[in-house]
């Protein structure tokens, strides 16, 4: 089964363009059984919401949600995720396997630093991967506080310098090799992703876990 392991909607993402509905049902014209709905968890989308912490929260879930309902619909397995942003630096992070009440029960969890933020995905259980390293003002760090790093990036507005990426992948080897569309515009379909016998949130990661997935990546 194909997934897509890096999409944003246009409710929950202050940068994607697509309603969470349209974002599922592209992918299912594109043949994709399963995707991660990884919408950006940062300051700048949630803290458009009202109310506290948690409120925002809530409200911020509603891609997601939006996005599931219209994986029940179409037969699309829609999974939650989220790309978290951490004080002060432009790194990205992809958190698979979490659940809502990962984030309703850390809800400023964008507030630690890489540490925290290792320890609380250890605790969860969730694989915490480096979005985009080597894109322009990322950088890598270090791969002891990392489960996996996105070695293809398939966003064709950004030059993600994916090859710098898995070099440095294979110079830690404990490294999972994820790809993803980061996808925000219709443009962007497709253009990554895994092909991956998973059917669950549980399965997925342990194909990630295992190695058990090929990547999917698509150039220009």
């Amino acid at each position: 089964m194909k997934w897509e392991l890096h999409a944003h909607t246009a409710q929950s993402s202050h940068c994607g363009h697509v309603d969470a509905e349209d974002v599922v049902a592209a992918y299912a014209g594109a043949g994709y059984g399963g995707i991660v709905i990884t919408d950006h968890f940062e300051p700048g989308n949630l803290d458009c919401f009202p109310g506290s912490p948690r409120d925002r929260v809530r409200a911020w879930l509603g891609g997601y949600e939006r996005a599931r309902a219209a994986g029940d619909r179409l037969g699309v397995h829609v999974l939650f995720g989220l790309e978290a942003r951490l004080p002060n630096c432009d790194n990205d992070y992809l958190i698979y396997g979490a659940t809502p009440e990962f984030v309703l029960e850390n809800p400023e969890l964008h507030r630690l630093d890489l540490a925290g933020l290792h320890a609380l995905c250890r605790r969860w259980g969730t694989l915490l991967v480096q979005a985009h390293p080597n894109r322009k003002n990322c950088h890598p760090v270090d791969a002891g506080l990392l489960d996996g790093v996105e070695v293809f990036n398939g966003n064709p507005r950004h030059d993600s310098h994916n090859a710098l990426t898995l070099a440095f992948a294979q110079a830690h080897p404990h490294l999972i090799r994820t790809s993803g569309s980061d996808y925000h515009q219709p443009q962007d379909l497709a253009r990554g992703g895994i092909v991956a016998d998973a059917e669950s949130p549980e399965s997925l990661i342990q194909c990630l876990r295992e190695g058990r997935f090929e990547r999917i990546e698509t150039a220009d």
